[in-house]
């Protein structure tokens, strides 16, 4: 496979050792430490984290540029979710309730070029593939989607159109609120996983999360924090991600041996969903109490 290329899932894994060669080759393969002075630029980092992650046309967009400012996902989610609120609204007062949800999801899949949603198919088919580790990833690897990750997409579409359809029955406010902490929620996932989680193998996923440092997930919590404040209490729902990470990791540790491109995309579309769930749990018991 040619390196250097977006993919399935998140990145595309392509042979690219960087572990245990000297610090002048990993520099050449884009393995560089977090004192990379691209990462002092942050605007064009944006633009970068924009240009790799959505189809949004921009100038910037290539690969070390994202890695280097990560941290940027989690506004990224805000301008996704934000371009998902203008047609929320517009179907709000266009549309019956049952169409909001689907609306809501196809603009924000569409907008990342579906490829997080494809990376949790391949998730999906590599968790439910028998055979030893490497079986394992090879069916992860593999371009077609299997049943596993068809019947998963459906799943964790589902349940997000539905929620995102009750939460439209109780008023534009808890729609809008939702739409804001999911999205949000779920880029600040993906960048979390690409900072705890190992490489499960060697390749341009694995060296993303070789450039993902710590002082990229403190800014990058700092900005998901402020976004989220707007939110009030629902804010808090997006708390979620933290159990959802782990779990995906240990998932993934077992399975794979560690995280690549497909399993950071599935972070996301998976913590979306939890933190929809999350949302809808905490206006069904407020409106009993």
């Amino acid at each position: 496979m040619e390196s250097g290329t977006r993919s399935k899932g998140f990145i595309r894994d392509c042979n690219i050792p960087h572990r245990g060669v000297g610090e002048a080759s990993r520099r050449r393969r884009g393995c560089v430490s977090f004192f990379n002075p691209s990462f002092f630029r942050p605007f064009k980092g944006f633009k970068d984290v924009l240009g790799f992650f959505t189809i949004i046309p921009v100038r910037f967009g290539d690969f070390e540029g994202a890695a280097d400012h990560a941290y940027w996902l989690p506004a990224l989610g805000a301008l996704i979710a934000g371009i998902a609120s203008v047609f929320a609204a517009l179907s709000f007062y266009l549309l019956p309730p049952s169409l909001i949800g689907i609306i809501v999801l196809l603009v924000s899949l569409l907008i990342t070029g579906f490829n997080n949603i494809d990376g949790l198919a391949d998730f999906a088919d590599g968790m439910m593939a028998h055979g030893d580790l490497e079986r394992k990833r090879s069916a992860m690897k593999d371009t077609g989607i299997g049943i596993s990750g068809l019947v998963s997409c459906i799943f964790v579409i589902g349940i997000a159109a539905s929620v995102l359809m009750e939460l439209s029955i109780l008023g534009f406010s808890p729609l809008i609120k939702a739409i804001f902490v999911s999205e949000i929620g779920a880029k600040y996932a993906m960048l979390l996983i690409s900072y705890v989680g190992r490489p499960a193998f060697e390749g341009l996923g694995s060296a993303f999360l070789e450039r993902v440092k710590g002082p990229q997930i403190v800014i990058g919590s700092i900005i998901a924090i402020i976004l989220l404040l707007p939110a009030g209490p629902v804010a808090l729902t997006a708390l979620i991600v933290i159990p959802t990470v782990f779990t995906i990791m240990v998932l993934a540790d077992r399975n794979f041996g560690g995280i690549s491109g497909d399993v950071i995309g599935a972070s996301g579309e998976l913590s979306r969903t939890a933190i929809l769930l999350g949302v809808i749990a905490l206006f069904y018991n407020l409106q009993r109490v």
